[in-house]
């Protein structure tokens, strides 16, 4: 018997570490790619279609080896929740032009689901202090190395956490333009501000409502965050940041919000008025990729394109813009239908709303559920707009993070 407990102390004090490990790593992207022949459009590497080993997986796989040495309880709702969503995007491949595509995509799904479901299984007040220093470095962590790329112009070297290397005259790097003059949006370690934005704010909501809007970490990391998703300037975190200061910030400081908004106004107009101008690329290209959508799913209806399909079967039709634009649909939904039809595109509402019935199920602790309500309003508002929750690591790890967290809620081990 002492043995035994010493065993499983080790067990415990391992998981501890990987756990700690995964959540720090969740925003990077440092891994190897590999580039079979059905990763390539035009003889180009297609970042989408590449199977990847990245170093979160593999701490990912330590934390999953050691939970299960441990002989857990493990969440059935949640296990059999993934199954069915797994399911039903294998489905979709059986008649895939691009099936290796599916695979690279299915296998990151796996990786990410398992490690939600790894958190579904957790006492849910215990997982969340175990959360929140890890979670909230990253924040931190995440949003200075985008704080000083904005002031730099470029990357600053942080290579080993999977920050690529550019500048502000990198062909095709994301820009902001105020009134003639050129500013780089930082990308940290995302691979577009728009990711980085919206992890900033998924995380800030976690760790910010959840566990202690008091505690210096959490002070900081909203501080820090705040500036990061303004320097991104991405419209659509930008505007739910608005909107989610608004709600939550004291009466005695709005007052000052509006005065702060008001100073950034300039800026802030420029930004979302040149959607109808200068940068009106933006909406003819996700009009024309909504478009294409919509006609894969009419002539797929029920199983979809293949999972990870889309780019390659728009790729011969793209017209708007003087280069295409190998990017899937900007709707999660529009997403899942065109690839996974009515079936994957069932299985990821299945995979969601599941997760939300059971929140609204419980009444108790009404700050925690209106926190982690205020989280998934953010995934699926940011989903309307952009595809990286469903399409690139970052995206789908902290779909399955906040999964995780939500089923967490209502499990009781036996």
């Amino acid at each position: 018997m002492p043995n035994q407990k010493s065993k499983m102390s080790k067990l415990r004090r391992a998981e501890t570490v990987f756990l700690f490990l995964t959540l720090l790593f969740l925003p990077t992207q440092l891994g190897k790619h590999f580039w079979p022949h059905f990763s390539y459009i035009y003889s180009l590497k297609i970042d989408y279609l590449s199977p990847v080993l990245y170093l979160w997986d593999l701490s990912v796989i330590g934390l999953l080896i050691v939970w299960i040495l441990s002989r857990p309880a493990v969440n059935k709702s949640a296990l059999n929740l993934l199954l069915l969503f797994l399911l039903t995007q294998v489905l979709s491949l059986l008649g895939a032009d691009n099936p290796g595509a599916g695979l690279v995509r299915l296998e990151q799904y796996l990786v990410a689901g398992s490690f939600g479901l790894f958190l579904a299984s957790q006492d849910f007040k215990g997982l969340l202090k175990r959360i929140y220093w890890p979670l909230g470095l990253g924040i931190l962590g995440e949003s200075v190395i985008g704080i000083l790329q904005f002031i730099k112009g470029g990357s600053i070297g942080f290579w080993i956490l999977g920050e690529r290397a550019f500048n502000i005259s990198t062909p095709g790097i994301a820009k902001f333009d105020f009134y003639g003059r050129q500013f780089l949006r930082p990308y940290a370690t995302f691979p577009h501000p728009n990711v980085l934005a919206g992890f900033v704010l998924i995380g800030i909501s976690i760790i910010y409502q959840v566990i202690g809007k008091s505690h210096g970490l959490a002070r900081l990391a909203l501080v820090f965050g705040g500036i990061t998703v303004f320097f991104a300037m991405s419209r659509v975190a930008i505007l739910v940041g608005l909107i989610l200061t608004a709600l939550f910030v004291k009466r005695k400081w709005l007052i000052g919000l509006g005065l702060l908004i008001l100073l950034l106004s300039p800026v802030l107009f420029t930004r979302f008025s040149s959607l109808f101008n200068f940068d009106n690329l933006t909406l003819l290209r996700r009009e024309e990729q909504i478009g294409a959508a919509l006609q894969i799913f009419l002539k797929y209806p029920v199983a979809g394109v293949g999972l990870n399909n889309f780019i390659p079967t728009i790729a011969n039709d793209l017209t708007v813009g003087p280069s295409r634009f190998l990017q899937p649909v900007h709707n999660i939904f529009l997403l899942a239908l065109s690839e996974t039809g009515l079936v994957g595109l069932g299985g990821l509402v299945i995979l969601i709303g599941f997760p939300l019935v059971k929140l609204f199920q419980l009444h108790a602790i009404r700050p925690t559920l209106f926190s982690i309500l205020m989280s998934w309003l953010i995934i699926l508002f940011l989903g309307m707009f952009d595809h990286y929750l469903l399409t690139l690591p970052q995206g789908y790890r902290l779909l399955f993070l906040v999964w995780g967290v939500t089923l967490s809620r209502s499990f009781s081990p036996s």
